[in-house]
């Protein structure tokens, strides 16, 4: 992976962008002290460099009936490719996440479910389908973003 050198003003048009992903190209430049096509031309630079890899949208999952977080920590059967794991646990639709770690466990999968029915259908088929030879759940109680990159 390559490293892009990046300067402060780069790092504060980032944080613009990751408390407002649709910030118009003017506002930005306020906020960094640069003109509308001066942050434009800092933005297209940022993505060319693979800084910035995507747009997206942030849902609030309970608005949407997934209110129940939970992690659950997975470790595979012996004999379950971690690729197959991954393709079963993706077709899930609770699961917001998948990643690899280190560690007593394989993975760690971030799920928001409509209810504890919902969980326990979920974790069932992450051992039952995806060949989970243990796993550990936990219920998020509460979680705090914190966005702000800097150098």
């Amino acid at each position: 992976m390559k490293t892009t050198v990046l300067d402060e003003i780069d790092f504060r048009i980032l944080n613009a962008l990751v408390q407002n992903g649709r910030a118009s190209f003017a506002s930005i430049g306020d906020q960094v002290g640069l003109s509308p096509h001066g942050a434009a031309d800092r933005v297209r630079r940022l993505r060319s460099a693979g800084v910035i890899r995507e747009f997206t949208v942030v849902i609030d999952l309970g608005s949407v009936g997934r209110s129940l977080d939970a992690l659950i920590d997975v470790r595979l059967q012996a004999d379950v490719a971690p690729e197959d794991f991954e393709r079963h646990v993706g077709e899930l639709g609770a699961v917001r996440e998948v990643t690899f770690v280190t560690g007593r466990f394989d993975y760690q999968l971030r799920v928001a479910c409509r209810d504890a029915d919902d969980l326990d259908q979920t974790v069932r088929a992450v051992r039952q389908k995806a060949g989970a030879a243990q796993t550990e759940t936990r219920i998020v109680m509460r979680s705090t973003s914190y966005r702000p990159v800097g150098p």
